[in-house]
């Protein structure tokens, strides 16, 4: 399987993010500013906005912060561990005018469905198990959340206490 860093396409036409825009007469985001970039380990140790897993796809606009989706992959599982805004007005820009919940849906559908993926299983944690989560406390966040399980589809397990979606059958069994 090839790396999640060579499945995303972050070379995403100005168009592409034009879909996500949203109709918003206060604040109107140009759509040519707008870019994606995938960032695996200590290539965030940079970033303002705080990451977790392994990898994370940061949306940004005018080539600064915006949104953050983080990523923890293991070989059949694709593990959503954060959805996090960025502080200041290059969050609050994306957060206003931008459907980012929508367009982090659409990314990690892009990355399952890849013919080179090999993931079995999307899985995110429980609302508790959030890093960071209960310094928000906010039910906007948690909404963002219920959004993006809903957008993928998964359903959340009493038995391993987090939302899970079966993808494919394993290709080996024992």
């Amino acid at each position: 399987m090839e790396s999640i860093k060579e499945i995303v396409n972050i070379n995403l036409s100005p168009d592409y993010y034009g879909k996500f825009l949203r109709s918003n007469k206060i604040l109107t985001l140009d759509k040519n500013r707008i870019d994606l970039v995938f960032l695996c380990g200590d290539e965030r140790k940079d970033l303002k906005t705080i990451t977790d897993g392994d990898s994370s796809l940061i949306l940004r606009y005018k080539e600064r912060e915006g949104v953050a989706l983080s990523l923890k992959t293991e070989t059949e599982e694709l593990n959503i561990v954060q959805l996090q805004g960025s502080k200041g007005k290059p969050g609050y820009r994306i957060s206003t005018g931008f459907f980012f919940v929508d367009f982090f849906g659409d990314q990690i559908k892009k990355i399952i469905n890849h013919p080179e993926a090999e993931f079995e299983r999307i899985s995110m944690p429980s609302f508790g198990e959030i890093k960071g989560m209960e310094d928000l406390q906010s039910e906007m966040a948690i909404q963002r959340y219920k959004e993006l399980a809903n957008i993928l589809g998964l359903r959340f397990s009493n038995q391993e206490w987090k939302f899970i979606k079966e993808i494919r059958k394993p290709l080996f069994n024992g």
